[in-house]
């Protein structure tokens, strides 16, 4: 079986899905996933042994991994197609005793690009990999190995396995330039080494069956998807094929599972697991002691609070600076400078009680002289005189007020300034807060559009437009999406004029 799982971490419960396949070989795409990401519970599967190709660029974009169960295991494995090195980890290929032969499995993620795309480069890619990936399976067939090829290959081959390929056909638009891009034409040349498709195979007319949807138009709910999901096998194994699935009800990707079965082969399992399963990984065994181990508690007295120096619950603080404070009790040696301190602040903390409406805490006392620990946050006069000042009035406040027994000097209670002056009303919520304008309605159904937003790099990108919300689909069938268009900003002038 083979799985492109569009993140391997998406899926909480691998183990028991994997054992639920019951599968003697099973490849996954697009792990998503670096070694350090990797936990015990995808190394460590009752009955199979794992082996991961981890990108080293684009990290979190690709990679590979490939499980065997313990009567298949390999004898060797390679991460490499040609003469160039896989930085992507798109590349997994192990090689298996099959009685006095040898079974080749390449198990491949194809990068993704179109030719006639506005970033050729990855288009570029995508064709130099072919390219390596053909010389590749020329090499096998030449050794006369039995190839198993299997993966995402992000190509479409026939008209049969493109939705938009066959809506094309309906309208009778020419499929001449779709079907001679370069990747399909190299595909082809691979294909014409010696290698079959295992479901084409079987079933060589079939419409309609499909291992990939777009998630973003909800393709999916209408199965307007393509068929770029390949399990191919050399032509020795092409009379073993027993069936073919494709499991379009196992969610959790925007691909498929698809399974082959074919005839027993006589596997010879390898007595030595290669070092580079996942199994013998040092972080997964249990050989790389963590740095924990080497370290333990050490119980320190700095900053614990005394008896004598907690600060009772119904008098909360601000605890900002209180380092800096302590270091200026400790300078106020004589009475007369402790008092000033004390006084400033007493001056930072008799403001006036919050409201009921903004209260979060008890509220704070202030015809109490402050204790020691009180004295501790005079750094927080201006911070504790904003928070927790009220909003001010239009009466004006004696020169000289006495709270708690200390005078504040009014001036130096600053007001804040959107509630200055009795009759100044504040913005409302709806005068701040502008919402989206009424969608309009989809021209076929009626029904009310969606917005959505170009993300695809050119001139367009960034703009938002309205479509209809029905998912994409055959067109004339009323579940389908129709070709509804219109773009926000030209949707706001035609409202305001």
């Amino acid at each position: 079986t083979r799985w492109n799982l569009n993140g391997i971490r998406t899926l909480e419960n691998f183990k028991e899905l994997l054992l639920g396949f019951d599968v003697d070989v099973a490849c996954f795409q697009e792990t998503k996933v670096s070694r350090n990401q990797l936990g015990s519970s995808f190394c460590k599967v009752d009955g199979y042994v794992s082996f991961y190709a981890f990108p080293k660029v684009r990290v979190g974009q690709s990679g590979v991994c490939s499980y065997f169960k313990k009567s298949a295991i390999p004898k060797s494995t390679d991460y490499i197609l040609d003469d160039q090195i896989d930085l992507e980890g798109r590349v997994l290929i192990t090689y298996h005793h099959l009685g006095t032969r040898t079974l080749t499995i390449i198990n491949v993620y194809i990068p993704c690009g179109y030719e006639n795309d506005e970033d050729p480069i990855r288009f570029d890619t995508k064709i130099s990999f072919l390219k390596d990936l053909k010389r590749r399976v020329a090499s096998e067939l030449d050794k006369n190995n039995s190839v198993i090829l299997l993966g995402d290959m992000n190509v479409k081959t026939s008209v049969l396995d493109s939705a938009d390929a066959l809506e094309k056909e309906k309208k009778h638009q020419s499929l001449v330039e779709w079907s001679q891009t370069k990747d399909k034409v190299i595909f082809r040349e691979i294909l014409d080494l010696g290698l079959v498709d295992a479901f084409r195979h079987l079933h060589p007319n079939q419409r309609n069956v499909y291992t990939c949807w777009n998630s973003g138009t909800r393709a999916r709910l209408n199965n307007f998807g393509t068929r770029i999901d390949y399990i191919l096998t050399s032509k020795d194994l092409r009379n073993l094929i027993v069936s073919f699935s494709t499991l379009t009800d196992c969610q959790g990707s925007d691909h498929c599972p698809i399974v082959l079965t074919l005839e027993p082969l006589s596997i010879t399992p390898s007595p030595i697991i290669p070092n580079d399963c996942t199994l013998y990984f040092p972080e997964i065994s249990g050989r790389q002691s963590s740095v924990l181990k080497h370290l333990h508690k050490v119980h320190s007295t700095v900053g614990v609070e005394t008896s004598s120096t907690k600060t009772p619950t119904s008098r909360p603080l601000l605890c900002l600076a209180t380092k800096t404070l302590s270091k200026k009790r400790r300078l106020a040696s004589t009475g007369s400078e402790l008092k000033k301190l004390r006084q400033t602040t007493l001056l930072s903390r008799s403001v006036v009680p919050l409201t009921k409406a903004t209260s979060t805490q008890s509220s704070i006392e202030v015809d109490q002289p402050p204790t020691e620990a009180e004295s501790s946050v005079a750094g927080a006069t201006s911070i504790s005189s904003t928070v927790l000042q009220k909003p001010c009035s239009s009466e004006t406040t004696s020169k000289n007020t006495k709270l708690g027994g200390a005078r504040i000097d009014s001036k130096s209670v600053t007001s804040c300034p959107p509630c200055q002056g009795a009759g100044d009303p504040r913005p409302s919520l709806s005068s701040i807060l502008v919402g989206l304008p009424k969608p309009p309605l989809c021209s076929e159904h009626g029904l009310k559009s969606h917005l959505k937003t170009v993300s695809k790099v050119g001139i367009n990108h960034g703009r938002r437009f309205y479509c209809c919300p029905l998912p994409i689909g055959p067109s004339g069938e009323k579940s389908s999406r129709c070709n509804f268009f219109m773009w926000f900003d030209e949707y706001n002038r035609r409202r305001k004029k």
